[in-house]
């Protein structure tokens, strides 16, 4: 069994990377040492996008996690990839072992969100929230897990708070992240011991997510929210669930888990 106590060297995907959580992610994977695949995607093949616009742009906006992982001297490398397309995952990773040789980190991030009541929500809306959020990991684990296995590697799935907590007219979203727990803590079980598997949840992150859908939904400006329900009295940032993520594959003893970083939302219930 490797006992890892460095990145130094390692090959990390991360899905989802052209985003911000995900480019805070790839960031301090890289910043510990990893060099870094960014896979991303523009379009997907559903009418309801991230946050219902045309399009997600992750693709596009991937050179900014490029910039970020090169400013720590290791190499990055971009690979267009709709994470709900089996035979896309299956050739992101055939590239991504072409060009590497070998997958140490999987950084299972993508996801999306739109905000209906269950009554008003198309068929297609929930399929596409489940589709990229659950389907999009499973795939991209299947298509990695030989060579997570080879490597004696990590997977780090990206829950949310919102996998332990209900929120009207979120129920997808909800119902996709307690679904991505579930998923961590069976597959910490199939992979044992070769690979450790857990998940970051975030709290509140200055995303689009958040400025676009939650905001308005909410019917307060941000920063009220900030106030309101974290007792922190601050944000989180794509950073944090970076260094937490390096923290899961750096510690061959956690496997299994989920921790929760919201700056104390979830302790907040009275």
């Amino acid at each position: 069994m490797v006992e890892r106590t460095s990145l130094e060297g390692a090959v990390s995907v991360v899905t989802g990377g052209g985003g911000d959580i995900g480019g805070g992610i790839a960031a301090e994977l890289a910043a510990a040492g990893s060099d870094v695949v960014i896979a991303d995607v523009d379009v997907l093949d559903t009418e309801y996008n991230q946050r219902s616009s045309e399009e997600i742009g992750g693709a596009s906006r991937a050179q900014g996690a490029v910039e970020r992982v090169e400013d720590h001297g290791r190499r990055a490398h971009v690979v267009e990839c709709d994470v709900t397309k089996a035979d896309q995952v299956e050739a992101m990773v055939d590239d991504v072992v072409a060009e590497f040789g070998r997958i140490d980190v999987l950084a299972n991030n993508a996801g999306i969100i739109t905000v209906a009541p269950v009554e008003e929500m198309a068929e297609a809306e929930w399929d596409a929230v489940m589709d990229v959020n659950v389907k999009g990991m499973f795939l991209v684990a299947r298509a990695a897990i030989p060579h997570l296995r080879d490597a004696e590697g990590t997977i780090v799935n990206t829950a949310s708070i919102a996998g332990s907590i209900g929120a009207a007219g979120l129920a997808h979203y909800c119902a996709s992240k307690h679904a991505v727990l579930g998923l961590t803590k069976s597959l910490s079980l199939e992979l044992a011991p070769e690979v450790t598997v857990n998940a970051v949840c975030p709290g509140i992150v200055e995303t689009p997510m958040w400025e676009d859908v939650l905001t308005p939904e909410l019917g307060e400006s941000y920063a009220d929210t900030i106030d309101r329900v974290i007792p922190m009295g601050r944000d989180q940032t794509p950073e944090d669930m970076g260094r937490l993520a390096v923290f899961f594959a750096e510690n061959r003893n956690v496997t299994g888990q989920s921790v929760v970083v919201d700056g104390g939302i979830l302790q907040n219930v009275i």
